[in-house]
């Protein structure tokens, strides 16, 4: 086998690794992004630098908006997302040299080097969101780069104390859970008492400076002087935010939880398979450390640091493979020591020849699954987004459940007038009254702009992730909100992988088929000048001085419609009504509309209006106004039902 004794001969080795990296990364760049790099790079590219301090991954948000900022300077038009691809590109790949040089530096053999490092760079997670626009891999670049610090045989000096702490300080930069990596230096610390009490403290307290200025001023600039939250407990409460929402965390051990890890452990080093591939690991780190390996000094701080983050992560979102991403390398730096064994022979050789054999194994297969993962032509959120655009307006509203479509429509179809049932809950603070206001609101309003509304099946009976989410909303709640406009829906016709849309007719359809029934909603008519309103068989009010009632926009040619209906209990004494009907400029006046007398009592009457020559009838009519009464005294009227006879 070739030498590779030399420290200059094994860094170069370590940074050819990495450099292979580069082109297998960039080769698989994915096209199908997580809702989180959506919403990253959504924002890098739409909002201003002061909203981009995110205190969950402070640095993410002003760094991409720097690479937006730089790309569009070099290729006008281009966007953020390639350039953040390609950042953790060169993060990935220096993580991964790092890590194989600190194997090196602690007499790991060349080829177990390698062969971890290989692992690391090759395993599922740390693969897919180092070609992903995500935080994960930056983080972890700043862990490697702290663990080398840490951990390397080197003399300790006040130089490496800081470089120490400003590494540590970007990793809970660009992800706020790395502050546990502060246990793994604490047992470091405490177990490597070689030195003087006051050598000892001076030591220490310069990694202790460092991180604790480079992790605090910056988040006090984000928060005080940018977000101007000017108290103790606003900061906190900004610095905690996650914490709060009640979406993760909970129990720390259970049932589900232990199913969960199993599922995330597992797919952090491959998509398939990955517990026979943990297995095979487990066995040649056994036979390694049977044959001689010994893990020493690395023992103490690695198991703390899985320790640490394992605890941690088991409690908040066990099944995420993006937060195991911050335990394979003091996992792998374990299994990698222990590989080392100490026999000799052709012992060694064979077990470097089934490590070999089996990182060749975890690229293929995972090299396989991240490209099919990437491919754009088997994104169902694309192809849904792309469908519904297809058949609606840029001003209809998408009534979406949760997931990825909050991003997708805007991002790839330009379509920004949706709303999901997560953002509505999560706008009304997770009050379910509320959040069925603000979505019959939105119902409303683009009802009365002339635009249709577009429902998935899915906000109607929501999955069972958005239930569990979201507790105070039970499974029917949704579709008792949507109970007015159930009876108007049609299906969409969409392909068959696409779950179920229907839409809600437009105004001008409703006009020529049906009209519109007032028993439970305005169905996009707005009133003005009236009180006390309500939905009780039909639009009940009080009318004030001159009420009136405007129609959704229209696009009615007059010719095809002979006469008008309108429905409605009269409670009052005044008995003066008047018809409007605007041209296509929208305008209305008194040029423009009829007259006629309303009955008065308890019970409805069914007026019918010929509007064949009716003064202005003629060309496209946009809206309809109707004026009940010239002024109210104190009683009710109540409109059920407008309808337009047409020829």
């Amino acid at each position: 086998m070739p030498s590779f004794d030399s420290p200059a001969a094994r860094r170069l080795l370590a940074l050819c690794c990495g450099l292979l990296a580069v082109p297998l990364y960039l080769a698989t760049l994915t096209q199908v992004h997580t809702f989180d790099a959506l919403s990253y790079v959504t924002s890098v590219e739409r909002k201003p630098w002061q909203a981009l301090f995110h205190p969950h991954h402070l640095a993410y948000g002003p760094l991409g908006a720097a690479l937006a900022w730089l790309s569009a300077a070099l290729v006008p038009g281009s966007g953020a997302a390639i350039p953040l691809q390609i950042v953790n590109v060169i993060a990935g790949a220096a993580g991964i040299a790092l890590f194989a040089d600190l194997l090196m530096r602690l007499d790991v053999r060349p080829a177990v080097a390698l062969a971890a490092a290989g692992t690391l760079g090759g395993s599922y997670a740390f693969w897919y969101y180092a070609v992903e626009i995500e935080v994960y891999t930056l983080a972890a670049l700043f862990l490697i780069l702290g663990m080398r610090l840490l951990l390397a045989p080197e003399p300790w000096s006040a130089r490496r104390a800081a470089l120490l702490g400003a590494a540590h300080a970007l990793a809970v930069l660009f992800h706020q859970t790395n502050v546990l990596f502060g246990v793994v230096v604490a047992v470091v610390a405490l177990t490597h008492r070689d030195l003087p009490w006051r050598d000892w403290l001076r030591r220490w307290s310069g990694y202790a400076v460092v991180a604790g200025a480079g992790i605090a001023l910056p988040y006090l600039f984000a928060g005080v002087v940018v977000s101007g939250l000017a108290t103790p407990d606003a900061l906190w409460a900004w610095l905690t935010e996650y914490a709060r929402t009640g979406w993760w965390g909970g129990a720390l051990l259970d049932g589900v939880k232990l199913v969960e890890l199993g599922r995330g452990i597992d797919m952090t080093i491959a998509a398939t398979g990955g517990a026979w591939l943990w297995l095979a690991l487990a066995a040649l780190a056994c036979w390694g450390w049977l044959a001689g390996g010994r893990l020493g000094a690395v023992l103490a701080p690695c198991s703390a640091w899985l320790a640490s983050y394992g605890l941690f992560f088991l409690w908040w979102e066990p099944d995420n493979i993006e937060f195991w991403i911050a335990s394979l390398p003091p996992l792998l730096l374990l299994w990698a020591r222990a590989t080392t064994g100490a026999d000799a022979g052709r012992w060694p050789l064979v077990r470097i020849g089934l490590a070999g054999s089996l990182v060749v194994g975890i690229i293929g297969a995972n090299g396989s699954a991240i490209a099919q993962r990437g491919d754009a032509s088997r994104d169902l959120q694309r192809v849904i987004a792309r469908a519904l655009a297809e058949r609606s307006t840029p001003a209809d509203l998408l009534l979406i459940p949760d997931g990825l479509l909050e991003l997708y429509l805007p991002y790839y179809e330009r379509r920004e007038n949706f709303l999901s049932l997560n953002q509505a809950l999560f706008d009304a603070d997770g009050d379910w009254p509320r959040a069925c206001a603000a979505m019959r609101a939105r119902i409303e309003l683009a009802l009365h702009a002339g635009a249709t509304v577009i429902i998935a099946d899915e906000v109607r009976s929501p999955p069972d992730d958005v239930l569990a989410r979201h507790r105070a909303l039970a499974a029917g709640a949704p579709d008792a909100c949507l109970a007015p406009y159930l009876t108007l829906l049609e299906p969409l016709a969409l392909p068959a992988a696409v779950p179920q849309y229907a839409a809600l007719r437009r105004a001008d359809a409703l006009a020529s088929h049906g009209g519109w029934s007032f028993a439970a909603a305005p169905l996009g008519w707005t009133l003005a000048h009236a009180r006390d309103a309500g939905h009780q068989q039909g639009w009940r009010f009080v009318p004030e001085v001159d009420p009136a009632l405007l129609s959704p926009l229209l696009s009615l040619d007059a010719a095809r419609v002979a006469a008008i209906e309108i429905r409605l209990r009269n409670q009052t004494n005044a008995r003066d009504a008047q018809l409007f009907y605007a041209d296509e400029s929208g305008t209305l006046a008194e040029a423009r509309s009829v007259r006629w007398t309303l009955d008065s009592g308890d019970a409805p009457v069914t007026y019918r209006l010929n509007l064949g020559d009716a003064p202005g009838w003629a060309g496209r009519i946009s809206r309809i106004r109707i004026d009940p009464v010239g002024q109210g005294d104190g009683g009710a009227i109540t409109i059920e039902s407008v309808r337009l006879i047409m020829r």
